[in-house]
C-alpha cells in the first residue's frame, strides 16, 4: 500500500491495512469527521501484532532557533495527536491490539533522542494506575527518514 504525506511517499508492505487517518476528503471512507475538535495522526497501519499510529513532521526547513522557541509546543502537539487519535479509535471500538506510536520528524539526529524521551514522559505508557488493564501506548519511537528505513525495512520512504 502506498501513502503520501507532503513530498514523502511511504510503501507499506506486509501489512493488513494502511490508511491516511488525517484525511481531509469527506468522500473517503477514512475521513474521521472531527477535525474541528480533535487532532489526528497522519496514518494508521495495522499489522498482525500492532496498530502503528504514524505522525509525520518535516522540520528540515525550520530555522535554527525553531526548536528552542517551540520545543514544548512540538512535544505537546505530538502528545495531543496520539491522545485524540486513540480516543477516536477507542470510540470506534477499533483498538484490539497494542499501539506503537511512531513520529517521523525530519530534523537533525541530535534532537531525536531528547524529543523521544520527553514525548515518552507525556504518554500514558509507564507507572499506570493499578486499575488500568491496558496500556494506551505500548511503544513510542521518534525517527528521521534514515532511522525509519533502518527500523522499518518493509516500509520504505522515498522523497518525491
Amino acid at each position: 500500500m502506498i501513502l503520501q504525506e507532503g513530498d514523502l511517499q511511504f510503501e507499506f508492505n506486509n501489512v493488513i491495512d494502511a490508511f491516511k487517518f488525517d484525511e481531509k476528503d469527506r468522500s473517503k471512507e477514512t475521513f474521521h469527521g472531527l477535525s474541528h475538535c480533535m487532532k489526528a495522526v497522519d496514518f494508521i497501519i495495522e499489522t498482525e501484532e500492532y496498530y502503528h499510529f504514524v505522525e509525520v513532521k518535516d522540520y528540515s526547513t525550520a530555522s535554527e532557533n525553531y526548536f528552542e522557541d517551540n520545543y514544548m509546543d512540538v512535544i505537546n502537539s505530538l502528545n495531543i495527536k496520539f491522545r485524540d487519535s486513540f480516543l477516536y479509535r477507542w470510540a470506534e471500538d477499533r483498538l484490539d491490539k497494542p499501539i506503537i506510536y511512531v513520529c517521523l520528524l525530519e530534523l537533525e539526529n541530535p534532537m531525536i533522542p531528547k524529543i523521544m524521551k520527553d514525548l515518552r514522559l507525556r504518554l500514558p505508557s509507564k507507572n499506570l494506575p493499578g486499575r488500568w488493564r491496558k496500556k494506551p501506548v505500548d511503544k513510542c519511537f521518534v525517527v528521521n527518514v534514515e532511522r525509519w528505513n533502518k527500523n522499518f525495512p518493509d516500509w520504505k520512504i522515498t522523497r518525491i
